[in-house]
């Protein structure tokens, strides 16, 4: 579901100039008292959930301490969201599949300059592609979508040629996402890998089935047991295969904005968008990154370089990336029907926060995406950047 890349965009500039200017604040203010910003925050962006008709979860922790826990809107038919709900998290996936791929890197199991054909020996293509190029979306390799179209689900791919396949309700995860792979894999290249920075969906759901090949587990299997268990992330699961031991309750979506229940259909998020998990859970997972418990510590710090300098916002390996000012941003933000994510990381500060919503709200009052940027522009008043310096 691309058709709303170019607002999260427009979005991100203005998130993005906020978090430097919180850096900078920050490192002027390492003693700052957290009941007073605590105490603000509330005060300022309580009202404001409440007055976006916004049904979502916030979760702001600084330095270990929790300076905003909140939730707004329902979760199901008789409770109200909370921060131990668990929600699709879209695109915020790409960094667990990327995390993977680095741990392999970290055991010496996958080189980043390995060619794609290691893998996929019948790919025309595979000779020109890098896991890296993978990583940080240079492929060249066409992203696809998923739409909803007389109640079936249609595949498409972003290329030359506007083409649609539907895939089917009644079919496995593994049937519909190797039908998918296959279908990506015989469009033309967009052009020459490593020429320029283009967002593909492909590039994820393809470091994903390396993932398993190199394992020989099921990628789902593999996060759960190298990443989920070891950084306790007891309420994360993945959409396709939910394990109700997580013992989450889950966001309810708004069925009303695909046309049926997305998740009917199996398969069609793989390695791309299809954890599912709590906004706790994903400082847990923030922690684990940063603090060497997942990859290397200079392993993370490889995969939030930015490689992509013509693009305004940057990617690094499944994160994008700011690296204005003095404090480097990494950051994602996500969307599949009907849930919206906006997740931020600033290492240096150890700053964390996610902004997870399970409906858009109302017209009047604009997506998740924009609340989130809108308490962000707040939250810079209480910690010293005045909204002149990020407008």
């Amino acid at each position: 579901m691309k058709k709303r890349l170019f607002v999260i965009t427009a979005i991100g500039l203005c998130i993005i100039l906020f978090f430097v200017g919180v850096a900078g604040a920050m490192d002027t203010k390492k003693e700052m008292d957290m009941n007073k910003i605590r105490d603000s925050l509330e005060k300022r962006f309580l009202p404001m959930m409440d007055n976006r008709d916004f049904s979502g979860a916030v979760y702001a922790v600084y330095k270990g301490s929790v300076v905003f826990d909140g939730g707004r809107g329902e979760a199901t038919d008789d409770a109200t969201v909370t921060t131990d709900n668990a929600f699709g998290v879209a695109s915020v996936s790409k960094q667990f599949t990327a995390a993977s791929i680095m741990q392999l890197y970290d055991q010496g199991k996958i080189d980043l300059n390995d060619k794609l054909s290691k893998y996929f020996p019948d790919y025309k293509y595979g000779d020109k592609i890098t896991v890296e190029q993978l990583l940080y979306q240079r492929s060249g390799i066409p992203d696809f979508s998923v739409e909803n179209v007389d109640n079936m689900v249609d595949v498409v791919t972003f290329g030359d040629e506007y083409e649609r396949f539907v895939i089917s309700d009644k079919a496995s995860q593994k049937e519909n996402r190797d039908r998918i792979r296959e279908y990506f894999l015989s469009k033309d290249l967009l052009f020459e890998p490593g020429e320029m920075y283009d967002y593909s969906d492909s590039n994820f759901s393809l470091l994903a089935e390396i993932v398993s090949q190199v394992t020989g587990m099921e990628y789902h299997d593999y996060v759960r047991k190298n990443i989920f268990k070891p950084l306790g992330m007891s309420h994360s699961a993945f959409i396709d295969d939910y394990d109700d031991s997580i013992n989450a309750t889950i966001a309810a979506p708004d069925l009303s904005e695909f046309g049926r229940n997305y998740f009917e259909v199996k398969g069609l998020e793989y390695g791309c968008g299809d954890v599912l998990t709590t906004p706790k859970d994903l400082y847990r997972w923030y922690k684990g990154l940063a603090n060497g418990q997942v990859v290397k510590k200079e392993t993370f710090e490889k995969m939030i370089q930015n490689y992509s300098d013509e693009d305004e916002m940057g990617y690094g390996y499944g994160l994008m990336v700011s690296d204005e000012g003095d404090s480097k941003v990494a950051f994602h933000y996500g969307y599949i029907p009907s849930y919206y994510s906006s997740i931020f990381y600033i290492p240096e500060h150890d700053f964390f926060m996610a902004v997870i919503a399970n409906r858009y709200g109302n017209e009047s009052n604009g997506d998740p995406h924009e609340l989130a940027a809108d308490m962000m522009k707040h939250a810079g008043l209480v910690l010293g950047v005045r909204v002149k310096d990020i407008e």
